[in-house]
């Protein structure tokens, strides 16, 4: 008995000292010794595993005889034997095939050796965590060749996006968006969109990448690639937390005159007398003055009254999993943001999921699918309106206590926005279904089919009320309130289907692509408004209760439907020399029979000069190629009908009787062709110094051809308009990107990137003519935008300032006596007739940069990293659209600070800013005065992060990896610019004239300023 419990007890120790976890510690590196945070480490069969924390340190209890895996993006997997060791350092060696950076393009992806085309990539390191709504929003000065420009600050806004200039009049010049192979168009709401999903970002500039894209590819594609569950090793699944809070305020400020300076300007104006001085005008003191006491006078400061400090709140969670059949990245995320304008926001709620099963050897499927809904409070207070027309002298309440709503000096109705903060209700509801499901079957050996059949589904609900108390309201319309409710439905439908083939031999290598993809979008809208509401108890929700005489209703529809073959042959010989053939044959709906189809092919060749053996023994060279690629592009930027007359509702007298009727709106486009871009591109790609130093270079030389305008019929011919082709423009420029590792210790290390673009377009012909006038700002200015042939695409235009009256003789010599006065302004004229008009015009300006681009600097000192960029252009010229009224003096409105030093008689007699009163009611033409230098450079990001050391706070065991950081986001701007911010645009960039008519600013919805604190967590 005894000797059977001594058997039992050794083989229970024994077993235990098999079984009994030991905790295994060591640090792995690079085999430059180089600490590498963030390894996974895995127990082999066994979801138990860790990471190694920002010094390379790592542990975990394993049993004697388990495996451990080591794995890292960028190098080889290890594998180690645990065979009684406490310490395991390992060493992990690079792998040379996944350091050689993957790239997106469409319809697959390449190396960045074997790309022959012109792409720019920005990964989700570079977008994660900035405290924006959009993507566009956080790519601003990231890619050579992608000028971003904000519309406005107001939360969820766009921006207008160029790759490598305007293509287009009345076309598109908007880029194509891909969304993981889902193409959505050029008018994608990026709201809908959670930057944290995003894995990469590829933009496709020359014309091998896009005229894969055919009809939509001329002003560029972005592909928007999202994360999925091969970002980590496969066993344990990855868990992520990531919050951030961020404090925004007005970030640029702008200069109005106080009450005190605006009434004695006002007074000074209303002394000014043109009769005096033989009708040379002078000052009369015998004319009364406005406003007696101008120091008693109390200043509203508007600006001040309708901002806000404001607030975002981002949440997301998500968990990605791998294993040797399928990966999945599941997300949601909450966005709350208040602006820094009162009654401004936007709250979205966004869900993901990514799902790749192999299901076999030979078979694969997948999906992509993200539901967005969101709620955009729309901005109430017109911002603009404030700059321009509600005065420093005219107060929020009137003695009643009531909102004012009449313009102290004008006495005309205008809007109160601390009344429009509080009352009115504007509102988007937006929600977006995206899922693109496919099938993969490899039919032989690197051969393999491929289906997709995906689905954009939009509903879209705008309410906008303005009640009967808002003061406005109260004086035109008797205190009645007013509602408007629109709606839209689109739906895009999208089906392709391709086959791929890699034929690879001992040296040479073919890949080959082909398909066949359908696409059909659809779009339903209602517009139901009611005026007359007696009371706002139901804002719009129960639009009967409004006058029945005053209803109005309105519905459209709309269809487009694309079909295509597509084709790619991509050949290498050895790596070294590349070539690739891109076709595809398109066929569109919006043209008429006859013209609905064409054929858009590229060629690219590029040579991997660093591969010949006459640089093998050159050590400096790590990589060198030059590439080039030549090919065409199209654009279909016309609307759905445009090969059939289309007519417009309108409202007839008959018998007394109020009718409905049509008249002509559109007449079909006869001989209609599409807008052809043909492009030139040659590139350069040098590393050095064992990729310390990087450096890329393209030219590009693009011609679009066969402009869209829809041109005015006469009378006789109709009315209305036609599309018609007219003309060509001129694209050209360099795009230039720089990559360097300045210092790289153990403890420490510094890189920097920088970007810098250049595009210079012009006009080479507008049908016959030799301009075409764009825009005119109001304000009598007349035209102030133009398309001129030989020029920039557009150019402003007016008449050149020079300065003001100092004396009767220049007058006299002017031909203007009785027309201009001592002190008023003096423009150049260019004909004999004195009258200042459009004949007098010269290009006064540009709003088409010399150069823009971006400068990232990133350090990390152990477990700190900061991560610095700046971004800016320079040589732009920017119109200012409020000079007209705020610099000659139109009384009504707010003025420029910088009438503080105007020409005041016996005071300050040299000064060239225009007199009181000398031009307040007459015509003032726009003028280099309207210009300002745009030029700017700004502080767009600064991240301080901090990775906190696991092992020494116990959370080795709970978490593998923990981060607070910190982010200052437009803390600094430099820049001449008087109306806040440079960056700005005042017409639509979507389509029409407004597409090209940039640099426009009239004091939109101010930019903020912002500091985030937050913090991310992966379990």
């Amino acid at each position: 008995m005894k000797l059977k419990l001594s058997a039992l007890l050794f083989l229970f120790c024994s077993f235990m000292s098999l079984t009994a976890q030991t905790t295994i510690t060591g640090t792995i590196s690079d085999e430059t010794s180089l600490t590498l945070p963030g390894v996974n480490i895995l127990v082999k069969g066994t979801d138990r595993g860790t990471n190694s924390d920002f010094e390379g340190k790592y542990s975990i209890k394993v049993s004697k005889g388990e495996i451990l895996q080591f794995s890292f993006v960028g190098f080889v997997n290890q594998e180690v034997v645990v065979a009684g060791q406490n310490v395991i350092d390992i060493v992990l060696k690079e792998d040379a095939q996944q350091l050689n950076e993957i790239v997106i393009i469409g319809y697959g992806s390449t190396t960045k050796k074997d790309l022959v085309s012109s792409v720019s990539s920005v990964k989700a390191d570079v977008l994660e965590n900035q405290p924006v709504a959009r993507l566009d929003q956080a790519l601003q000065g990231r890619a050579t060749g992608v000028s971003v420009t904000s519309n406005s600050g107001d939360p969820g806004s766009g921006s207008t996006i160029r790759i490598r200039g305007n293509s287009s009049i009345n076309g598109n010049n908007n880029p194509l968006y891909v969304i993981d192979g889902f193409i959505v168009g050029t008018d994608f709401n990026l709201n809908t969109l959670n930057v944290n999903d995003i894995k990469s970002v590829d933009v496709l500039k020359d014309a091998t990448a896009l005229s894969i894209y055919g009809t939509r590819g001329a002003s560029g594609v972005i592909l928007v690639t999202t994360k999925n569950g091969t970002e980590i090793s496969k066993g344990k699944p990855r868990i992520s937390l990531n919050h951030y809070y961020s404090v925004q305020q007005v970030a640029n400020e702008i200069d109005l005159l106080n009450g005190e300076d605006y009434v004695n300007y006002i007074n000074e104006a209303g002394q000014f007398n043109p009769n005096l001085n033989n009708g040379f005008g002078g000052t009369d003191p015998t004319l009364p003055l406005l406003f007696d006491e101008p120091g008693e006078i109390e200043t509203t400061d508007w600006l001040d009254l309708a901002a806000q400090t404001g607030y975002v709140r981002n949440t997301d969670l998500s968990i990605m999993g791998n294993s040797e059949n399928s990966n999945y990245y599941i997300s949601i995320n909450h966005f709350d943001q208040e602006g820094i304008l009162k009654g401004s926001g936007l709250e979205r709620v966004t869900f993901r999921t990514n799902l790749d099963v192999r299901l076999s050897d030979k078979f694969k499927t997948g999906i992509r699918l993200n539901a967005t809904h969101y709620k955009k409070e729309n901005n109430k207070v017109n911002y603009s309106q404030i700059v321009s027309n509600v005065l420093p002298i005219r107060t929020v309440y009137d003695e009643n206590g009531d909102y004012t709503g009449v313009n102290p000096i004008s006495s005309g109705t205008e809007r109160n926005p601390v009344a429009d903060a509080n009352l009115r209700v504007d509102h988007d509801l937006v929600t977006k279904l995206i899922t693109n499901a496919y099938v993969e079957y490899e039919l032989f050996e690197n051969f393999k089919l491929k289906s997709t059949f995906g689905a954009e589904i939009t509903h879209t609900k705008y309410n906008d009320y303005l009640p009967g108390a808002l003061p406005d309201r109260q004086i035109s319309k008797a205190g009645t309130g007013y509602a408007n409710i629109a709606t839209n439905y689109g739906k895009s439908i999208l089906n392709e289907n391709t086959f791929t083939y890699d034929l690879g031999l001992e040296n040479h290598s073919v890949k080959l692509l082909g398909g066949f993809t359908w696409q059909k979008d659809t779009n339903e809208s209602t517009v139901s408004q009611a005026d007359g509401f007696p009371n706002d108890a139901v804002l719009f929700n129960n639009l009967a209760l409004g006058d029945a005489t005053l209803y109005y209703a309105n519905s459209g529809y709309g269809q487009r439907t694309l079909a295509s073959f597509l084709g790619r042959v991509d050949y290498g010989y050895k790596s070294k020399y590349l070539l690739t053939l891109v076709g595809r044959y398109d066929g569109s709906s919006v043209f008429e029979e006859g013209s609905k189809y064409a054929f858009f092919p590229s060629v690219g060749l590029a040579w991997n000069v660093s591969d010949e053996t006459f640089l093998e023994d050159v050590d400096v060279i790590d990589k060198l190629k030059v590439r080039g690629s030549y090919g065409i592009v199209g654009e279909q930027g016309v609307n759905s009908y445009n090969s059939i007359a289309t007519y417009n509702n309108t409202i007839n007298i008959f018998n007394d009787n109020v009718v409905n009727g049509v008249q002509l709106g559109s007449v079909p486009s006869e001989g209609l062709t599409w807008e052809t871009t043909k492009q030139l591109d040659l590139g350069f790609e040098v590393s050095l110094l064992k990729d310390r130093i990087s450096f890329e270079a393209d030219y590009y030389l693009k011609t679009t051809e066969d402009l869209l305008l829809a041109k005015a019929l006469s009378a006789q011919a109709g009315g209305g308009t036609q599309l018609q082709n007219v003309g060509s423009v001129e694209n050209q420029g360099f795009e230039f990107s720089l990559n360097t590792i300045n210092v790289e210790k153990k403890d420490f290390s510094w890189n920097s990137t920088l970007t810098i673009s250049t595009n210079k377009s012009k006009v080479l012909e507008l049908d016959g003519r030799d301009y075409l006038d764009l825009q005119s700002t109001g304000n009598q200015g007349g035209t102030s935008a133009r398309l001129i042939v030989g020029e920039s695409m557009p150019v402003f235009i007016g008449l050149k300032y020079l300065g003001t009256y100092k004396n009767e003789d220049e007058i006299i010599a002017d031909g203007r006596k009785g027309m201009s006065f001592i002190g008023g302004p003096r423009f150049e004229n260019l004909d004999d007739n004195p009258t200042w008009n459009d004949e007098d015009a010269v290009i006064i300006g540009s709003p088409e940069p010399d150069f823009y681009g971006g400068f990232r600097n990133t350090f990390t000192y152990k477990g700190l990293s900061l991560d610095v960029f700046f971004q800016g252009q320079y040589g732009n010229d920017i119109f200012n659209i409020r000079t007209q009224a705020s610099y000659y003096g139109r009384g009504e409105q707010n003025l420029d600070s910088r009438v503080l030093n105007r020409w005041q008689e016996g005071v300050n007699e040299t000064s060239d800013i225009p007199r009181a009163g000398a031009s307040t009611s007459l015509f003032n033409p726009n003028s280099t005065v309207n210009i300002e230098d745009g030029s700017f450079l700004r502080l767009k990001t600064a991240t301080l992060n901090y990775n906190l050391p696991l092992e020494k706070i116990g959370l080795e065991n709970t978490l593998s990896a923990f981060n607070v950081y910190v982010t200052g986001t437009n803390l600094f701007l430099l820049s001449k610019f008087k109306l806040g911010d440079p960056e700005t645009s005042n017409f639509s960039a979507s389509s029409g004239l407004g597409s090209v008519s940039q640099g426009f600013a009239s004091g939109t919805y101010p930019y903020a300023k912002s500091v985030t604190l937050g913090l991310k967590m992966e379990f």
